[in-house]
């Protein structure tokens, strides 16, 4: 049976670009299994809306199967030593390129505390025009919610004070930096919606 190892970023969550490369891919296959990196469920997902995928298993460390087919979904940042790896075993393997977007915490990653924004990073912290208008009072786990709540409400209904959410696209795959990871932050909230979109690529 063919055996498909199909490798995701955590982060990954866009499903209709998911399923329509691996729908493109399998094509040619009539049954099929997949076994994934990824604990999220989108080949879960996809495995209940494609007959000829039979079995969709979550197993960390691959490396100890046989598999026919591979495809990676990847960015610049992981997966480079498995597409090695994987370009020994001699199996068909398809590489696609997406851009990951990730909150970071400038105070550890000292390497941006002097960049307002360049190609792979933009601070999103007071003062810029992703900054989160509003203030922990109480600084407890309830409060942080409500502030993150508030500029995902904002965000969503495009009435930001300083950006226009058709600015977001910017920020695509770019390391977005803060000061509170790894606590929850308003930054996670620009990660999840563009870790989602669909680029039409």
């Amino acid at each position: 049976m063919n055996h498909l190892l199909v490798l995701l970023p955590e982060e990954f969550n866009c499903y209709t670009k998911l399923e329509r490369k691996l729908d493109r891919i399998s094509s040619s296959l009539m049954n099929f299994k997949i076994t994934t990196n990824s604990s999220n469920e989108l080949l879960k997902f996809y495995q209940e809306h494609n007959r000829d995928c039979i079995e969709v298993s979550y197993l960390p460390d691959w490396k100890n199967v046989e598999f026919t087919h591979a495809v990676i979904f990847k960015d610049d940042e992981i997966f480079n030593d498995d597409e090695e790896y994987i370009k020994l075993l001699n199996i068909p393997l398809r590489v696609i390129q997406i851009k990951i977007t990730r909150v970071i915490n400038i105070d550890t990653e000292m390497q941006y505390k002097s960049i307002k924004k360049n190609d792979v990073y933009e601070y999103i912290g007071r003062g810029s025009p992703w900054g989160n208008p509003y203030s922990m009072t109480t600084h407890d786990e309830e409060d942080r919610k409500n502030v993150i709540h508030s500029f995902k409400y904002d965000f969503d209904r495009d009435i930001l004070l300083k950006a226009k959410k058709s600015d977001v696209y910017k920020l695509a795959g770019k390391r977005l930096g803060c000061f509170c990871k790894p606590f929850d932050c308003h930054g996670d909230v620009l990660a999840n919606f563009l870790n989602s979109w669909d680029d039409g690529e």
